[in-house]
């Protein structure tokens, strides 16, 4: 955070502070807390990676069958919350200064991307705004398994504090960088939470902790809930069904021979020197070779298995609310009503997170107003974001729909705002152009106005009377 405004240690600073022992006290008696809830989201988090942490293995399993287990573990938790993140991308806001000097000047174009994916795998996400240098404001996401919030009361905007680890140094689970954020000041120190070293502190006079939670629920009973965690145990089963396919085209999906009667030759060591192969030809020795029989087992069914397997994807996709065929690799004869019907619960997901996730962006951006002074703009809760429209459309429509709103003096930056893929930005170029062009035209007109005005009036013949 080399953008923030230098550290100061002053009278009017350690005033509103607090040492590293009562610092120390403050952050040791939430250390059980903190860890409880960072486990729980590393939980999830491990399954969104496809990282199998135990799982019942038979006695004796060899290398072979465990490299087969590990290869099952695909990451289609990681897929579905990226295919839910994808369709989450703010593009605007309702002050397009405040957009330019806060979200455009950090870079949050791109820095939005985790945070959104965070909010829908883990339910959560947290951002800060601090005082940056020449006046600017410093716009930060902080991630979930690294930050804890306390809040006096669940329903404020604002936690009390909050402690953000940034760096693990050392061989202690607590030992690490952090930054603290409280009412008056911000912190950096190193060591554990319950024995601060190195202690810098710094006022931002903002007379709240400017760090803003963003979560994909609103009011809930207990922690914002994940999108992802419900498809867990469906993600098991896909799983148990990849591991079984793979079993079955190792070990099954080729005829196992049999050999009844005879004797089977023995190596010195006492090993049977039969080797069955496509180039091989089994025999039996001994008095009673004449006698044995050979067969083979019939070869295991892979269509069954993939079939458990694709079903699995298909409950994985309803519990996700995400469009089966994101899930298949490919799709045949789906007409395009069909795919629209296909991804209409996928878009009510998609709104439903807007409406829970906007209300953080909105407290994240009005928070930076606070930052770089604009009062009013602060405590304006009107605000809006502006999420990009993601929808497959015919832009012969929308050119259509724009120009029969445009005859009724809906303003351009609201037209444009309906083209496809066009950006904030794209509309707040647009919007410029089309105005100076409007504006050059109406001095033209008022120039040609001017000359007719001026030009002397003439008679039927077209000669001139003189004055």
């Amino acid at each position: 955070m080399s953008d923030l405004v230098e550290l100061q240690q002053d009278e009017d600073v350690t005033e509103f502070s607090m040492d590293a022992a009562a610092l120390g006290d403050l952050l040791g008696s939430r250390q059980k807390e903190m860890r409880a809830e960072w486990s729980r989201l590393e939980w999830i988090q491990r399954h969104i990676d496809g990282r199998i942490a135990r799982t019942w293995m038979p006695e004796g399993a060899d290398a072979e069958y465990k490299d087969l287990l590990r290869k099952a573990s695909t990451p289609w938790l990681q897929y579905a919350r990226n295919a839910l993140a994808q369709g989450l991308f703010v593009d605007g806001f309702s002050d397009d200064d405040l957009w330019k000097q806060a979200w455009q000047a950090n870079s949050m174009d791109g820095r939005q991307i985790k945070v959104n994916r965070e909010v829908v795998g883990l339910g959560k996400s947290y951002g800060m705004a601090l005082p940056g240098e020449n006046g600017t404001v410093v716009m930060r996401p902080m991630s979930a398994l690294h930050t804890f919030a306390h809040y006096a009361d669940p329903w404020d905007e604002y936690p009390e504090w909050a402690l953000y680890r940034t760096a693990k140094r050392g061989a202690s689970y607590w030992d690490s960088s952090w930054y603290f954020f409280d009412r008056e000041c911000w912190y950096r120190f190193t060591g554990s939470p319950a024995t601060p070293q190195n202690l810098e502190v710094c006022r931002h006079d903002l007379g709240f902790c400017p760090v803003v939670q963003l979560s994909n629920t609103l009011d809930s009973d207990d922690a914002p809930e994940s999108s992802i965690e419900a498809g867990i145990k469906p993600w098991k089963r896909i799983v148990d069904y990849t591991f079984t396919l793979s079993m079955v085209m190792r070990y099954g999906a080729f005829p196992q021979k049999w050999m009844a009667g005879g004797e089977i030759a023995t190596d010195d060591q006492g090993n049977a020197m039969i080797r069955p192969s496509v180039d091989s030809l089994l025999h039996a020795s001994g008095d009673s070779g004449e006698t044995a029989r050979f067969g083979s087992f019939q070869a295991a069914n892979i269509a069954d298995v993939v079939t458990g397997l694709e079903s699995a994807k298909a409950d994985l996709s309803a519990v996700l609310q995400i469009p089966p065929h994101y899930f298949m690799s490919k799709v045949i004869n789906m007409s395009a009503d069909g795919i629209e019907a296909e991804e209409s619960p996928y878009f009510r997901n998609l709104e439903e997170r807007k409406a829970s996730l906007s209300e953080g962006y909105e407290l994240w951006m009005r928070t930076a107003a606070d930052v770089l002074g604009k009062q009013a703009l602060a405590q304006d809760t009107n605000v809006e974001v502006h999420w990009l429209d993601q929808r497959t459309r015919s832009l012969a429509q929308v050119v259509d729909a724009i120009v029969k709103l445009k005859t009724v003096g809906a303003p351009d930056s609201l037209l444009f705002a309906f083209i496809p893929g066009w950006t904030k930005q794209d509309v707040l170029d647009a919007t410029a152009s089309a105005a100076r062009l409007e504006q050059s035209e109406q001095q033209i007109l008022a120039m040609q106005a001017t000359e007719t005005a001026a030009e002397p009036a003439g008679n039927i013949d077209g000669s001139t009377e003189e004055s």
